[in-house]
């Protein structure tokens, strides 16, 4: 793995760098655009982009929009995003994929863990800020994004912070090959 752009990654650089791509091409998904004035600091602008997120899905269930159409959107998205990453750090295994992955997360404030293709979530900054139903939808980012960085495989949610459980609580299967990740169009 590219251990010298993956420590750039790492820092409040690559932070901000991070949540600032997070949320443009979010945003690109809702259709609407950035906010001016979104913040120069990481906890800032992860803050704005947590309100962003809950304030245009919201508004995206009030409308009763395409909520499958969306949530495939989403993750194509972040399967884009995520593939880049892997292109850049050219991860050497799946040991090495979990790390981006780890890494990533880290950044936006959410610890997690992984065991035998479980992942769970310990702590997740965006869960003060989303409903259960708002949870739902943003959560095709993290399968596109686990995905992406995986080149593959399918991460399925079965237990929510945001639906009063202590942690999240994800399936990971490498194996399944359900998604299509070539956007038809």
């Amino acid at each position: 793995m590219n251990r010298l752009l993956y420590r750039l990654l790492s820092s409040k650089i690559g932070a901000y760098i991070e949540i600032k791509i997070l949320m443009k091409q979010t945003a690109k998904v809702f259709g609407v655009k950035v906010p001016k004035g979104i913040g120069f600091s990481v906890s800032k602008l992860l803050k704005n982009y947590a309100q962003l997120t809950t304030d245009i899905s919201l508004n995206f269930i009030e409308n009763k929009q395409d909520r499958n159409q969306l949530q495939q959107d989403l993750y194509y998205m972040a399967f884009q995003l995520g593939s880049d990453l892997r292109w850049w750090l050219k991860p050497q295994n799946n040991q090495d994929c979990f790390d981006i992955i780890v890494m990533l997360y880290r950044n936006i404030k959410i610890s997690l863990c992984e065991q035998s293709q479980t992942i769970c979530v310990h702590q997740c900054y965006f869960s003060d800020f989303y409903t259960p139903e708002v949870c739902s939808i943003i959560s095709a980012i993290d399968q596109g994004i686990f995905a992406g960085v995986y080149q593959g495989g399918t991460l399925s949610f079965y237990k929510r912070i945001t639906e009063g459980h202590e942690i999240c609580v994800a399936h990971f299967n490498l194996d399944d090959a359900s998604h299509k990740h070539n956007k038809e169009g």
